[in-house]
């Protein structure tokens, strides 16, 4: 679905400007487009918690948020941009005064969301027990109706556009599909039929009929595509879990990063919740039951929500630190109010550009940067730094110019292999393919013979490696007396050929039987 935006912008563009530089507008146009929705929605959602000012803060401290922009930059066309944009805008119509428009911009925005891709998965829970709680506490009876028939509605709706008839057969869990239809299409509606029913009941029958409609899609989902109850990675072969899966840096913890990037995950964030919590307890003291006090509880919730993802899965980081910048613009408007009683200017502006840097996330990037003065800096993946310049640095045309053929080589290769040779490979580093990751996996790590058999049942005629790649060295690491191994201490078994491609950086051999 994101790759319609691209290709409707290069089809509008190319009689104008070829396709050449029609291309290249959209992939450098496109995810200014996410920043944008971003950067309006943490806007919206300031305005609608505090006001237009804060909002303007929120706006102009979202412009530093390292990893909320990573997946804006020109040029960066996956999914993460949208997902983030999508997710905030869900969150802003959770506090719109107008309950029904609200529930159903915040169900049809969980849903693309979802449709885009299931990392979406536990925020769109979180919301979904947010709107609940409301419902159930402060009777939102309409919000949460409309939430819940706008999802259900909407993930039918998007499914059928966007899959051809093989598409209803396919129980993926990696993606929305049938085995999903219980929890995000049947418990929803059920959800919505059960607000109609038992709006005006009291506490129990509406808390039952909820659990009732939960339950229903759980069971469904345990019934027709009992794999997915481990999760959207619950098909996943264990070898290539293991050996490529929990090796992505982005979709791990805190506690497998670098120090200085889970410093970058850990601490913006915390100004955030002192923030919200602040500003709620300001909004409790003036009116205790009102709504600002109600909104700034439900984001707290909603933003210690996505920290804890953030902490648990990197990529997720970006959506924190979107979560976390109304309670940061709260707390950096006191500050430049507490400023401008100062008597001098010349203090103000000192003052005013101080405040904005510690409570942005610069500042708390400044911060982690002082707490890790002093340690020695982590070389342990030193060596992928040298890998990284693969892609960009290493020519091949000298590859190019072989005669096609069907070439084994690592995961995280083949990608821009594919773009720039006329060559076939044994797989790539895109999970839905893992039975042929594993083959590929088994080889690299397996005796020599592995490789062997694999390449001739498959007719493959050559073997290519990164010698400083990551890949490699992970492969090796794991099994010292496997391929990769061998083949990084230059113990090529007979039945391989040197082939010269005129640069160190890749390393390949013929089959020569």
């Amino acid at each position: 679905m994101v790759d319609l935006p691209l290709a409707g912008l290069i089809l509008l563009l190319q009689p104008l400007f070829g396709p050449w530089a029609a291309e290249r507008i959209a992939v450098s146009a496109v995810p200014l487009v996410t920043l944008a929705g971003s950067l309006s929605a943490v806007a919206l959602i300031t305005a609608r918690l505090a006001d237009r000012r804060v909002a303007l803060l929120a706006a102009m401290l979202a412009a530093t948020a390292p990893l909320l922009l990573f997946h804006v930059l020109p040029l960066r066309i996956d999914h993460h941009g949208w997902q983030t944009m999508l997710g905030l805008l869900a969150i802003a119509a959770c506090f719109d005064p107008r309950q029904g428009r609200g529930g159903v911009i915040a169900g049809i925005a969980t849903a693309l969301w979802l449709a885009i891709s299931l990392e979406a998965l536990p925020m769109a829970a979180a919301i979904a027990l947010l709107l609940a709680a409301r419902y159930l506490i402060w009777g939102e009876a309409r919000r949460f109706g409309a939430f819940c028939a706008a999802l259900g509605l909407a993930t039918l709706a998007l499914f059928a556009a966007l899959h051809d008839r093989a598409g209803w057969t396919q129980p993926w869990c990696d993606a929305v599909s049938p085995g999903w239809f219980g929890p995000l299409l049947l418990s929803p509606l059920l959800a919505a039929l059960s607000v109609r029913v038992t709006a005006r009941s009291g506490l129990a029958p509406r808390l039952a009929g909820l659990l009732v409609a939960g339950g229903i899609g759980i069971a469904l989902l345990a019934a027709t595509a009992p794999a997915c109850l481990a999760g959207p990675f619950g098909q996943l072969d264990p070898v290539v879990r293991h050996h490529w899966y929990q090796k992505v840096r982005e979709g791990l913890p805190f506690w497998r990063q670098d120090p200085g990037d889970a410093l970058v995950l850990i601490l913006f964030p915390l100004v955030g919740i002192a923030g919200t919590l602040l500003a709620r307890r300001h909004a409790a003291d003036r009116a205790p039951d009102g709504t600002a006090a109600r909104n700034w509880l439900a984001m707290l919730g909603l933003l210690l929500a996505a920290y804890a993802v953030s902490l648990l899965v990197q990529r997720a980081g970006g959506f924190a630190q979107g979560c976390a910048l109304p309670g940061a613009a709260w707390l950096l408007g006191r500050a430049r109010d507490r400023v401008g009683a100062w008597r001098y200017p010349a203090f103000r502006v000192i003052g005013s550009m101080a405040a904005i840097v510690a409570l942005s996330p610069i500042g708390a990037m400044l911060a982690g940067g002082l707490l890790l003065a002093g340690f020695p800096r982590n070389v342990a993946d030193a060596s992928s730094e040298t890998a990284a310049c693969m892609a960009p640095c290493a020519s091949l045309a000298s590859l190019a110019r072989l005669p096609r053929a069907t070439i084994l080589t690592g995961l995280d290769l083949t990608p821009r292999l594919l773009v720039e040779t006329p060559h076939s490979y044994a797989a790539s580093g895109h999970h839905r393919g893992r039975a042929a990751m594993r083959r590929v996996i088994d080889a690299f790590l397996g005796p020599p013979g592995t490789a062997h058999r694999l390449m001739r049942d498959r007719h493959m005629a050559y073997l290519l490696i990164d010698p400083a790649g990551h890949e490699a060295l992970l492969y090796a690491r794991a099994a010292p007396g496997g391929l990769m191994a061998r083949l990084l201490k230059g113990e090529a078994p007979a039945w391989l050929e040197p082939v010269p491609l005129g640069t160190d950086r890749l390393r390949m051999w013929r089959r020569v039987d």
